[in-house]
């Protein structure tokens, strides 16, 4: 009986924990995936950080993916209503891009600034090796807050000029890594570390000594119990 009540304590704290990692991913920041991505003429462009999250003091960068958009004619081919002439003419169709089509060679001809509050840095793009129609240029935020990546210059003979700034719909800001830095470097939280055993205070600290604890007074009644069951069954 009191195993089976250990038992059940054991897999409502093992429920309990659960609910808190899938809490934690819930709320967590979004991942590397989180990029705006935006139509500029026949053109998709995808903007975000090199790395997501973001954090202050970290080396990052800038991510940019353009690709010409499904269905669209690509540059100095004929229009979408020319077609080959009724009397085998020469008149060449359409060439219409698959989709995706990654767009090359725009390190040369695009250029990218970042942007904070009112502060401005030239990134020089490069393309990413092995990745077509991918570019990047790194940098380190120093700052937690919202960035803003400026792309401006030609796409094959297009003129652009577009402002991609972080946001809730579109990639995530600049975070501040002090949360989540460990182990901590304050001389008073090391010295209380050390009295305490390294556990902390608060729920986070609670929650593990009860885990702790419950399992081990789960093992000591598993071995109370066994013992019982030899002394009453002893082996023949």
């Amino acid at each position: 009986m009191r195993s089976a009540i250990a038992m059940r304590s054991m897999f409502r704290l093992a429920a309990g924990c659960g609910l808190a990692v899938l809490l934690l991913a819930a709320v967590a920041p979004r991942g590397a995936g989180a990029h705006e991505v935006r139509q500029v003429g026949d053109y998709e462009f995808v903007v975000g950080f090199l790395d997501e999250p973001a954090f202050a003091g970290e080396l990052n960068g800038l991510d940019l993916r353009v690709t010409l958009k499904p269905g669209a004619a690509t540059p100095g081919a004929a229009t979408p209503d020319a077609s080959p002439a009724a009397d085998g003419g020469d008149t060449p169709a359409a060439a219409i891009a698959p989709e995706g089509t990654p767009v090359e060679g725009l390190d040369e001809t695009l250029q990218a600034e970042v942007i904070y509050l009112d502060q401005t840095m030239a990134l020089p793009l490069r393309a990413r090796y092995g990745e077509p129609g991918a570019y990047a240029s790194e940098f380190f935020p120093t700052t937690p807050g919202d960035y803003s990546f400026r792309v401006f210059g030609t796409v094959e003979g297009v003129q652009v000029d577009e402002t991609f700034t972080s946001g809730p719909e579109t990639f995530g800001a600049v975070q501040d890594p002090a949360p989540l830095q460990f182990p901590q470097t304050d001389a008073a939280a090391v010295s209380a570390a050390s009295t305490d055993g390294g556990f902390e205070d608060g729920p986070a600290g609670i929650g593990l000594v009860a885990a702790v604890g419950a399992a081990a007074a789960w093992s000591v009644r598993q071995r109370i119990v066994a013992r019982r069951d030899r002394a009453s069954h002893p082996a023949r």
